[in-house]
């Protein structure tokens, strides 16, 4: 099962009884909520035998995915049905996260084995080169078998060309994940037009920065400069206190005691637009509650916390549109000049 399809436990259900050919059994009933499905699955499988039973093997792909289905209902029965004596069940579930037995409960980890077989990439740089020609290249049935040979030899040179070498090394060393390369490979291919029909090294060059773009520095470059003022206020703080959780009141008096040091009031604005300002950040999620909102709580008191460091800040100030000088030079002061 596919947990990008299967996207929640009673969708899952369906899929298997549907895949075990379970529904002709079913007849005349129909089971209307989830319980009663997993009832009449589990009362299926118990009704085997290990001497008579077909086995039936589960493949749970994206893992993870599933482990964040409610109350992991599922994983836990067909866990715990898999141990059962009576019933050769097994289930294997295949992810890329390391750290998957941490997000399994309690309960749920304790019906695991705790076997797992850890499958690493182990090819080099020559073989992921043949892999990248391989991907790229156009199969010996393609219908125009002119414009076949023409991208074919291109795919060649390219992958002799320096640039793309670099490009491909850096990825390589980066990941050896070919879902990464697949990934690259798409995102150069997406230029390829009538009037441009081949791909070239600096279409796989700018491909390769497109890959690497941070998209939470992106969201800065859009914001408005008061926004960017904010944040700047909120690096100030973190950087004060270390990394301590802040609340909106005290990024305002960070703000205003940038706009007191200025003569003009370009920066000068009410309190009500900052707030507007800072609740927008909230919402963009460059900027992180740490504790839920209640009734009574003031919003101007709320913790919060920067989920931008200040590599990202300094490197979006850098790219950012027209920023006024006097605001870089606010970003990039240091604790003595505050």
């Amino acid at each position: 099962m596919a947990r990008l399809l299967q996207t929640n436990d009673k969708v899952a259900l369906k899929e298997i009884i549907r895949q075990l050919h379970l529904e002709n059994v079913v007849g005349d009933k129909v089971f209307g909520s989830f319980a009663e499905n997993l009832a009449f699955l589990l009362e299926a499988l118990r009704k085997g035998d290990r001497t008579s039973s077909c086995p039936v093997l589960f493949i749970l792909d994206e893992f993870d995915l599933f482990v964040h289905h409610k109350n992991q209902t599922l994983l836990y029965n067909l866990f715990d049905i898999s141990q059962s004596a009576q019933t050769p069940v097994t289930v294997i579930g295949l992810t890329c996260r390391q750290d998957i037995l941490e997000l399994l409960e309690k309960r749920v980890k304790s019906r695991f084995s705790h076997r797992q077989i850890y499958l690493m990439n182990s090819f080099d740089f020559k073989q992921y080169i043949r892999i990248f020609k391989e991907q790229l290249s156009l199969p010996a049935e393609f219908p125009d078998e002119s414009f076949a040979q023409k991208w074919n030899n291109n795919v060649q040179h390219l992958s002799e060309d320096k640039t793309v070498q670099d490009v491909l090394q850096n990825l390589f060393h980066f990941t050896k994940d070919l879902r990464s390369l697949h990934l690259l490979l798409m995102l150069a291919v997406s230029n390829v037009t009538v009037h441009h029909p081949l791909i070239t090294a600096s279409d796989l060059h700018e491909a390769s920065k497109q890959y690497r773009m941070d998209s939470k520095a992106n969201i800065v470059h859009g914001l408005s400069v008061l926004e960017i003022c904010l944040i700047i206020a909120m690096k100030h703080l973190n950087d004060v206190y270390e990394g301590e959780p802040f609340n909106f009141q005290m990024v305002y008096n960070e703000f205003q005691k940038f706009v007191q040091r200025k003569v003009h009031c370009m920066y000068n604005f009410e309190k009500p637009v900052v707030m507007k300002a800072f609740e927008h950040l909230v919402q963009l999620e460059l900027v992180k509650p740490i504790e839920r909102p209640s009734v009574r709580a003031q919003r101007e008191y709320l913790l919060m916390k920067l989920l931008l460091d200040n590599n990202q800040i300094m490197d979006a100030l850098q790219a950012y549109p027209n920023c006024p000088t006097d605001v870089k030079q606010w970003a990039a002061s240091s604790l003595s000049w505050l």
